[in-house]
């Protein structure tokens, strides 16, 4: 995908939504506002850095889109239904040929210090506060992350929300109050609601170990499939002390397969 629609209820969270569902920075991207002024939601048509978009005035077809064919970006194709993965009939496939080293499209990321990521705990205990949906907030790391992960009973579905939008929507504002405060834009922690991330990580991760132990039993090597930026910094850091493993990624878009191979 080189671009996407999104709707929520403000211009900064449909941003941050669909810049997530395409694994650059929000601060990256390219912005269209289809909806019109006043509206009760708005909707956005957000593409990756240098992607050719239609006119802002131009019909919505949806909430995801490849870009026109000939754009330079995706061709336009039939679609197909997809065919079932069959690993023991189909033959291994060498990546190395294609790897590019990994490196994020967003901007240098730096976790914030202890003081840092305590001004932003109290910034969200106090959101969640003039919200109505009180809660407990702890301060963790995970995956080379500062995160602060809600914890409220009583209001958990409501702060994750559909697909855990809500939840990405209050890390938005509280990564902006923290860069503003602190006059740095590459601070970077996320905010979690009941590990609702965490848990979606650990199944990442346990996929990752199973691949890696795999490769060193056998040889070759595996693929995760496509992941975006996120996903494929948490395998990175995860699989990185491993002895014997390495891991790379393949692919031009923002969505890129990651490659666990045996050295040597």
């Amino acid at each position: 995908m080189d671009y996407v629609e999104k709707e929520a209820l403000s211009i900064p969270e449909a941003v941050f939504s669909a810049a997530r569902a395409l694994g650059i920075d929000e601060k990256d991207a390219q912005v269209q506002v289809l909806s019109a002024p006043g509206a009760r939601r708005v909707k956005v048509r957000v593409g990756i850095p240098g992607a050719v978009m239609p006119a802002a005035d131009a019909p919505s077809a949806g909430v995801s889109h490849e870009a026109p064919a000939g754009s330079g970006h995706a061709e336009a194709r039939e679609e197909r239904p997809e065919r079932s993965e069959r690993p023991d009939r189909e033959p291994r496939r060498d990546y190395a040929a294609g790897r590019s080293d990994f490196s994020s499209p967003a901007p240098v990321r730096n976790a914030p210090s202890q003081a840092q990521a305590q001004s932003a705990k109290a910034d969200l205990e106090k959101l969640l506060g003039l919200m109505a949906t009180p809660g407990q907030v702890e301060l963790k790391e995970r995956a080379g992350n500062t995160v602060l992960n809600i914890v409220s009973p009583a209001h958990e579905s409501i702060l994750i929300g559909r697909r855990g939008q809500t939840a990405e929507a209050l890390q938005h504002l509280v990564l902006e109050m923290m860069q503003r405060r602190e006059k740095d834009a590459a601070l970077y922690l996320v905010v979690d609601v009941a590990d609702y991330h965490g848990r979606a990580e650990e199944r990442l991760i346990e996929k990752a170990r199973s691949l890696a132990a795999k490769v060193l039993a056998e040889g070759g090597e595996e693929s995760m499939g496509p992941l975006s930026s996120a996903e494929r910094r948490v395998v990175h850091v995860e699989l990185k002390p491993m002895d014997g493993i390495e891991t790379f990624s393949v692919g031009n878009s923002s969505t890129k397969k990651l490659i666990i191979k045996r050295k040597g």
